[in-house]
């Protein structure tokens, strides 16, 4: 199985923090590679029940090596991705995972591995579509307000706009980064405010 790491704009100034899809369905002994597809760092990590979730220099602690396996019984990570590098996990155990990015707390997906003798309810190509439609609905979302003048009121300027989405496999991201008013004028002397 293949999937994706995010997706961003052509200028990255819009940042897709998601795992594309971010809902699967495999059977015991499948693997899954996912291909980081933003500049934006990455990990795709899979915690034990109950565990605290580390920084991102701290990974489970240490990361795993692609690739890896995954059963529920010790946490695996990659390291911080870069672009179009991958990570591979194989799951031999049955059982519903949550899969998250260290870097991103709101990016969150879940793999639900299934036995032999259930049958899947979707393929790869279900899938890809899934992944190339929900990246780019969340980089056309809220374009109408990426230039809104009227984010910011007397002498302030906005950096960056975002919004969390919630869906049943876990929750995702899109980020604006960039300043959002083309243009400011102030007068000499005047103080700028950076919010």
């Amino acid at each position: 199985w293949n999937a994706t790491v995010g997706a961003q704009s052509r200028d990255q100034g819009r940042q897709v923090l998601a795992f594309l899809p971010n809902e699967a369905w495999i059977h015991a002994g499948d693997s899954i590679t996912w291909i980081l597809a933003t500049d934006e760092p990455h990990t795709v990590t899979f915690l034990i029940a109950n565990q605290i979730r580390n920084p991102f220099s701290v990974g489970c602690p240490g990361y795993s090596s692609s690739p890896t396996s995954f059963d529920g019984s010790t946490c695996v990570s990659s390291p911080p991705l870069a672009p179009g590098q991958t990570f591979t996990v194989s799951f031999p155990a049955t059982g519903n995972f949550k899969i998250s990015c260290l870097f991103h707390e709101n990016m969150s997906g879940t793999i639900h591995v299934l036995d032999l003798s259930q049958p899947l309810p979707h393929d790869q190509t279900f899938y890809d579509n899934q992944a190339k439609a929900d990246g780019k609905a969340m980089l056309s979302d809220m374009k109408d307000h990426s230039h809104d003048q009227s984010v910011s009121t007397g002498n302030g300027v906005t950096a960056g706009l975002g919004e969390v989405v919630a869906t049943g496999g876990g929750t995702h991201t899109l980020s604006i980064m960039r300043f959002m008013q083309r243009k400011v004028t102030i007068h000499a002397g005047d103080t700028l405010e950076w919010t």
